[in-house]
């Protein structure tokens, strides 16, 4: 990754994981690997209907939602997808904004979903 990228990212994602794949690229470093939660299926050119059905039933705070750059009908779904969850309240946010800083452990814990939460004071 750093060959191709000249400089190693703080965040990343790697492609065609699953959520409770351990990646070695993380081990050891100050890097924080991203995990989608809760998957559109996009992949198998489900109807915008379902996708929409799917994101908007399985969404919680702080969810990460995996859609796919090729998928058929991603495009047609995600208006509706948008807009219920404005609706319902939820913002959109870039990764950085969504991770807590600071160390595991000490600043925040790691629920058995995979989600930071505040560490108690």
């Amino acid at each position: 990754m750093k060959r191709m990228a000249l400089v190693l990212p703080s965040i990343f994602r790697i492609f065609f994981l699953y959520p409770a794949f351990k990646s070695p690229l993380s081990s050891g470093a100050q890097r924080l690997e991203v995990v989608w939660d809760s998957d559109s299926l996009d992949w198998k050119d489900l109807p915008a209907s379902e996708i929409t059905q799917r994101v908007t039933s399985k969404v919680q705070p702080g969810s990460i939602v995996l859609f796919h750059n090729a998928a058929l009908h991603t495009p047609e779904a995600l208006p509706a997808i948008l807009e219920t969850l404005l609706q319902e309240g939820y913002t959109f946010v870039p990764i950085s904004q969504l991770i807590l800083p600071g160390t595991c452990g000490t600043d925040y814990t790691i629920d058995h979903t995979g989600r930071q939460c505040p560490a108690c004071p």
